[in-house]
């Protein structure tokens, strides 16, 4: 069964198929295991890809709805998470050497948000401000990752077939994009927390769903995972590095486990170069093969049925050993007679024989793995039966039974081939090679030598076989259509959830049974790039296949039960995709869609995120003191580069931090510049510097920096959010005798950003109508002779986050509305 595998170079080194099949030759490969299945590694990646985008909208046990948390990062400053939105989980394997086995299990964060909060003190009471905001959306990239050390990770069968890796020994939790250096490895951390404190139903990721059949041995129960170098793979510089497979090692239910090898080289590199790579390799082991598969299918025999035992030789090899051999018994008619002599010299001697009891093999007899087959050396040499001597003479009549001995050979050899059974491609064990003999031998003693005897015998002799043929060819029938079939590749499926996912090429049994192929080649052997796109409303994706193809048709559709303008091909043979760019995305925050490319048997997908931005920036806006900096990014959704505007009072430039590799930094000047006279009260110490960074789209977007200079911390406002959606700000200060009293006028508000005004009497904040500020910023200003840093500032993140949510935060409540500290 030939498919079509698409021909890549492979790495120098790794054996041919010969060269492999002679290694496994001299013995089993399994280390103990009852099975292996190997995967190229880049295939199985692109599988995996795949299969998350096909089973997107299913909804998974794994992740529940995440709760809003508060991660305390220390000095004051917290971060609250709101609303986290993490898509399904998705596993891939990051490196090819047992020594260091590696998966990755990774989420992308497609929503939420973030606001960063500093805790300050006034007249003896704790309050909290909001210094930075910002949103998540799949431009700005948060994923979570979680490394998976292999070499710790056991995975299991459990009662209903669902094949699970349990991740609380994952490590190295990290949350990247979006966020600074410091937010990575603080919300890994609190993703950590949220792990840690699930339960092991939760924990236990799904990778796949087995039917579980009671009447098969292809039951794993226990199962390890590793990657596997190919030659040269792990030399870093080399041609190939990095190549290699993902191995699956397999107990089945009831079997104890086997040895993990400790390196590369402790086991042979399991997929041979081929003109058309071999993609996929599932191993059975020697011991497996005879104590399970063999056994179980000659007790499906008459014949075999209860007769061989597993016997083990040097090498972990294993033999079957006839314990007893089948008979059967027949009636036939042989009468042979000679006479001679006259009157008193007259004799007769008759020879009859009516009843044998052949063996058709005997106790010893033996299957064994030789030859790449399973090869039956079948002996039996014994007696059959007995032939009715007796003679008549005038001087001494008499009778005797004398022995029939036979030798029986058979010569057999059993493999397995490939066959499709009901749609599934399944091991069908039967004969290949077949041969017999059979000869026979009338035991007559010495003392009875008279030369009629001897012919008589021999006629005897040259009549058994034919008379016995048809007899002994039931049994030889019964052993030649010795037939079972075995759904091995069901295995496959502890990795991959599809029907059918490996198409099956070569099967040999050097020792250990081999069975070669290609993983889901209708999957795999065209590709869909890129495959998870990020594109704005409106924008546009060009979608290509590798390798190169003619004919693909190209289509797009909502995941199953969404709605929603999809964008289109506008030409469906061509790869050009434009996106939807209805106004109900502004609302939806993104939408994710499915394009398909189909050429013939293959086809390939790809999950688009669509988001309502060109650029998306984060922070949304943040407070930072003079002289100080914040780490800043911006994100587009086709990943391409962008560039920083110099602000009016600060500066844009890469970060030297080490934890936001490649990241930028805003740093604030040393001083705010004095105002002439005619700028507001606030002008020399609290200013608004906007950060602009652009596209080569020619699209831009801004980060909000609210640069503080000199303030009191005897001057503070306390807002408080009323149920009619304004926002009371009443402005106090401390006086000489260190009492709390309000500020007294004049008083100078501003809003730096957004719509509504404050009332100067009431001291109430009223939204204004434009619906799009997401926040405000507002401060206010104690106009005086004598003193400059009279003033105070609120970033109000109205209606970024609820009302009642902002209140509790305010509050520094620890659990409510959602917001739960850890």
């Amino acid at each position: 069964m030939n498919s079509k595998a698409p021909v890549r170079a492979q790495a120098v080194g790794i054996q041919s198929l010969e060269e492999f099949l002679r290694k496994m030759e001299e013995g089993a490969q399994t280390r103990k295991w009852d099975a292996l299945l190997v995967f190229d590694r880049a295939a199985t990646n692109a599988l995996l890809t795949q299969e998350y985008i096909d089973r997107i909208d299913i909804k998974e046990g794994f992740f529940p709805e995440l709760k809003d948390g508060v991660v305390d990062s220390g000095n004051g400053i917290k971060h609250f998470l709101n609303g986290l939105v993490l898509d399904k989980p998705r596993l891939s394997f990051e490196n090819a050497t047992i020594g260091y086995s590696k998966g990755k299990l990774q989420m992308r964060l497609v929503g939420g948000k973030h606001l960063e909060v500093i805790e300050s003190l006034h007249n003896g009471q704790r309050f909290n401000s909001v210094t930075a905001l910002i949103i998540y959306n799949a431009a700005t990239r948060g994923i979570l990752d979680m490394n998976i050390e292999l070499s710790a990770v056991q995975g299991s069968v459990n009662d209903s077939g669902k094949v699970l890796l349990d991740l609380k020994e994952g490590e190295d939790h990290e949350f990247s994009g979006g966020a600074t250096g410091p937010e990575r490895i603080r919300l890994g951390v609190y993703f950590k927390g949220q792990l840690d404190s699930w339960s092991e139903e939760i924990t236990q990721f799904p990778l796949s769903e087995m039917v579980v059949d009671a009447n098969s041995p292809i039951n794993p129960g226990v199962f390890g995972l590793r990657t596997h170098a190919a030659p040269g793979g792990a030399l870093l510089g080399s041609e190939n590095f990095g190549e290699g497979a993902v191995l699956v090692l397999v107990a089945m239910q009831g079997s104890e486990t086997g040895e993990y090898p400790h390196d590369d080289s402790a086991m042979p590199y399991m997929l041979p170069a081929a003109v058309e790579p071999y993609t996929s390799n599932l191993i059975l082991s020697n011991k497996f093969m005879a104590s399970q598969i063999f056994q179980l299918g000659f007790e499906q025999n008459e014949i075999t049925k209860g007769r061989f035992n597993v016997e083990a030789l040097p090498g972990e090899r294993f033999k079957l050993v006839a314990n007893s051999g089948p008979t059967f018994s027949t009636t036939l008619e042989i009468f042979k007679t000679r006479s001679g002599g006259l009157g008193s010299e007259a004799w007769t001697n008759n020879m009859e024989v009516t009843d044998l009891y052949p063996e058709v093999f005997a106790e010893g007899s033996e299957l064994i793995f030789e030859q790449r087959m399973l090869k039956g050396h079948l002996r039996s040499s014994g007696r059959v039966g007995y032939v009715n001597a007796s003679w008549w003479s005038t001087w001494r009549p008499g009778q005797a039974f004398w022995e029939i001995y036979a030798d029986l050979t058979i010569e057999l050899a059993y493999k397995f081939n490939i066959a499709v059974v009901d749609g599934r491609a399944k091991l069908v064990f039967e004969l290949d090679q077949y041969s017999s003999s059979v000869s026979y031998r009338v035991d007559i003693p010495a003392d009875q030598g008279a030369k009629s005897w001897r012919e008589m015998a021999k006629e005897i002799e040259a009549e058994l076989p034919d008379l016995l043929k048809p007899r002994y060819q039931e049994q030889f029938d019964a052993l030649q259509n010795i037939r079972f079939e075995i759904d091995a590749l069901r295995l496959n499926n502890l990795l991959f959830r599809g029907e059918n996912v490996v198409d099956p090429r070569d099967v040999s049994m050097p020792t250990d049974l081999t069975l070669l192929g290609n993983l889901a080649p209708k999957r795999t052997t065209m590709v869909i790039s890129p495959s998870e796109p990020i594109v704005a409303r409106g924008g546009v994706i060009e979608f290509s296949v590798s390798p190169a193809s003619t004919g693909v048709n190209w289509t797009v559709s909502n995941l199953p039960g969404e709605t929603g303008d999809t964008g289109s091909f506008k030409d469906p043979s061509v790869g050009r995709y434009t996106a939807p760019s209805d106004a109900a995305l502004l609302k939806e925050g993104q939408r994710r869609l499915i394009v398909t490319a189909t050429s013939g048997e293959l086809v390939s997908k790809a999950l688009v995120s669509v988001v309502p931005n060109h650029i998306t920036v984060s922070p949304l806006v943040a407070v930072v003191g003079v002289g100080r900096s914040f780490a800043v990014s911006a994100g587009t959704p086709d990943g391409a580069a962008v560039t920083w505007d110099t602000p009016e009072l600060g500066t844009v430039g890469p970060d030297d931090d080490p934890v936001n590799p490649g990241g930028y930094k805003y740093t604030a000047p040393l001083e705010l510049p004095i105002g002439d006279g005619t700028k507001p009260g606030h002008y020399g110490e609290l200013r608004l510097d906007e950060v602009t960074v652009r596209s080569v789209g020619g699209h831009s977007a801004k980060i909000d920096m609210l640069v503080v200079g000199s303030k009191s911390s005897n001057y503070w406002m306390e807002p408080e959010v009323r149920d009619d959606g304004k926002v009371a700000l009443p402005f106090y200060k401390l006086n000489k005798y260190k009492e709390k009293v309000k500020v007294p006028e004049p008083i100078e508000w501003t809003v730096l950003r957004g719509g509504g005004s404050v009332d100067q009497d009431t001291q109430v904040y009223t939204p204004g109508n434009d619906g799009n500020d997401q926040y405000v910023i507002i401060s206010a200003f104690h106009v005086n002779d004598d003193w400059f840093d009279s003033h105070d500032y609120v970033i109000l993140p109205l209606p970024f986050v609820p009302g009642p949510a902002y209140t509790n935060i305010l509050n520094g409540v620890k659990i409510s509305h959602g917001l739960e500290e850890v």
